[in-house]
């Protein structure tokens, strides 16, 4: 089969032939429809800072969101089966420690990510434990299953906050930022504000349910904040950035008793004035590791195939595996929205 591998640290991705990997006794075979580009997808290929600390498996399939179609199933499987249409759910437990037997298993002490410690979807066929292959609804297409992953991580961190009929403040509109946008439109936010400095990136941000949406070189964000909100600020805001400029900015727009919800993930360390912007506003800060497993997925499933939530806008680009450094380089120049690999 072909498959986008990192070989070691110094060198590029390539597109090679290798062998179609075996399932284990409690992992299924996949036949990959469609896997979508993520930034950390990114730093493995150019091997960054942070890709060093994630204890990356080298070589590696790169890729951890996808869609496909159960193939073949290991002896010890049971619950899905060859035929069944499916998401990857990229945690993988240990099933064993604190956090799994207290039902955070997103959380594991011991967890473990497809595509970054196991081979994972930039591939025609990759294999996933039974457990993280996730059913789901023959409506939802492939290009769409593709990015539940992420989706899940945006609609967790909505319902987390609880927006409706609250203001709500988006900053980074990348594809995590727009499927937080679209998943705060349909929980019924009241108003929900967007920023990031790319204009074709805040036009996604209106189509997808912003009602406004700001360029933080070229507006003062938190005077706009203030003035919408007759000088109260926002009820929550959703960082999708992991800027700490943009950070610091969407907890001045913070009203006293806020809350916030950080997914993005900062290259280095953020500062804070704890004082004014957290401890006198008593602002409640809640960090995002993905979704929980699996209540998330239920009300992503639900919402989706209902036509409450739509994510259609969001996928920008589609093109061929052989494709994906073309793809990459768009994710790097910040353009558009996801980019779809179909093998």
């Amino acid at each position: 089969m072909q498959a986008i591998l990192k070989r070691d640290q110094r060198s590029a991705i390539s597109l090679e032939q290798i062998q179609v990997p075996q399932p284990g006794p409690d992992d299924v075979l996949v036949r990959v429809k469609a896997t979508a580009i993520c930034g950390t997808d990114l730093h493995i290929a150019h091997w960054s800072g942070m890709a060093q600390t994630m204890g990356v498996r080298l070589p590696l399939v790169l890729g951890h969101e996808f869609s496909g179609e159960i193939v073949e199933t290991g002896r010890n499987v049971r619950d899905v089966a060859r035929g069944d249409y499916i998401a990857g759910e990229t945690h993988i437990p240990c099933g064993q420690c604190y956090q799994c037997l207290n039902g955070l298993q997103h959380i594991c002490g011991r967890l473990q990510m497809f595509g970054i410690h196991r081979d994972g979807s930039f591939a025609e066929y990759t294999t996933i434990p039974a457990f993280c292959a996730r059913r789901i609804p023959a409506s939802i297409p492939p290009k769409i299953g593709a990015i539940l992953e992420p989706l899940g991580t945006s609609l967790r961190a909505v319902l987390e906050l609880g927006v409706s009929g609250e203001v709500v403040a988006v900053t980074g509109c990348g594809p995590i930022g727009l499927l937080a946008i679209a998943a705060a439109k349909a929980m019924g936010a009241f108003l929900i504000l967007a920023t990031d400095v790319r204009a074709d990136r805040l036009d996604l941000a209106r189509r997808l349910g912003a009602d406004a949406a700001l360029d933080p070189t070229k507006a003062d964000v938190v005077a706009e904040v203030l003035a919408m909100t007759h000088g109260v600020g926002a009820d929550a805001f959703i960082d999708a950035s992991g800027n700490e400029t943009a950070i610091q900015m969407a907890f001045k727009c913070l009203r006293k008793g806020g809350k916030a919800a950080l997914i993005g993930l900062p290259s280095t360390p953020v500062s804070l004035n704890l004082g004014v912007d957290v401890v006198f506003k008593e602002a409640k800060i809640l960090g995002i590791h993905g979704r929980t497993m699996y209540a998330t997925w239920t009300h992503m499933e639900n919402m989706l195939s209902s036509g409450k939530l739509s994510v259609d806008p969001v996928v920008t680009h589609e093109m061929p595996l052989a494709d994906c450094a073309t793809g990459m380089a768009l994710l790097e120049e910040g353009k558009g929205g996801k980019v779809i690999l179909v093998p």
